[in-house]
């Protein structure tokens, strides 16, 4: 019996060290991109706020307003998501996506992010330069330097911050 119950106890260990020694990742598809390795350091941030502020400075912003880009990781095909640099000051007019989650990471300065509720005020068939639809009934959070906030698709949002500051972010866009 003893026997028995030792090659039952070695035969169930062997059996949990097979389970435990199988490669999860076996049959992945390996498709190394080097050219999109990337890594931003506070060297490489600092250069490319520099090139927003200077963006901002002559008046580059969509829409008429104080925002500024710049893709620090383009879209793509084979990819379900992208990354962008913004700077903004001020008032900027609320977005939706029907297909895109959005996630902020604030690398600089502080502003009020507002998610949700409906837009009011905008005028249908009108330029976007100009109007200053407002989100109503939206919850507000206050942002700063290192907060990660996310976004779901198909809801309205806002970034604003007052008038004289600015907030810097990446944006991660996850397209559905």
């Amino acid at each position: 019996m003893r026997l028995f119950n030792s090659i039952l106890v070695v035969a169930v260990i062997g059996s949990g060290l097979v389970a435990v020694a199988q490669d999860v990742f076996q049959g992945i598809t390996k498709e190394p991109r080097p050219e999109e390795y990337i890594h931003w350091n506070s060297a490489s941030f600092m250069e490319i706020k520099s090139e927003l502020q200077q963006s901002l400075r002559e008046g580059s912003g969509i829409f008429g307003t104080d925002f500024v880009y710049l893709n620090g990781l383009p879209a793509r095909e084979h990819r379900a998501h992208n990354v962008q640099f913004i700077h903004r000051s001020g008032y900027t007019q609320p977005e939706i996506h029907e297909n895109k989650w959005d996630i902020y990471v604030i690398v600089d300065g502080h502003g009020t992010a507002r998610i949700g509720g409906e837009r009011v005020n905008f005028i249908e068939g009108g330029p976007n330069e100009g109007q200053y639809p407002e989100l109503e009934g939206a919850q507000e959070y206050q942002v700063e330097t290192g907060d990660i906030l996310h976004v779901p698709a198909r809801v309205w949002h806002q970034m604003v911050t007052d008038p004289k500051e600015t907030i810097t972010y990446a944006l991660i866009n996850i397209i559905h």
